[in-house]
């Protein structure tokens, strides 16, 4: 299990990326949400769309 995080801010297609805890490109502490913790990025990602109501997100490639 891993603790999961999502980016504050969209990229150019205006996608959220989700990034686990030992993520090269995890945002710094300030343009991050804590997610939780979770098994694996599916699981963090589904619950970052229904909790944080975000319509676009994806799970960061160094984390799927």
């Amino acid at each position: 299990m891993k603790f999961y995080y999502s980016g504050k801010q969209p990229d150019a297609y205006g996608v959220i990326r989700v990034h686990a805890e030992t993520c090269k490109s995890l945002p710094d502490i300030l343009g991050r949400i804590y997610i939780g913790m979770f098994p694996n990025g599916n699981l963090a990602m589904e619950t970052a769309k229904n909790e944080l109501q975000l319509a676009k997100v994806k799970v960061c490639k160094c984390c799927t």
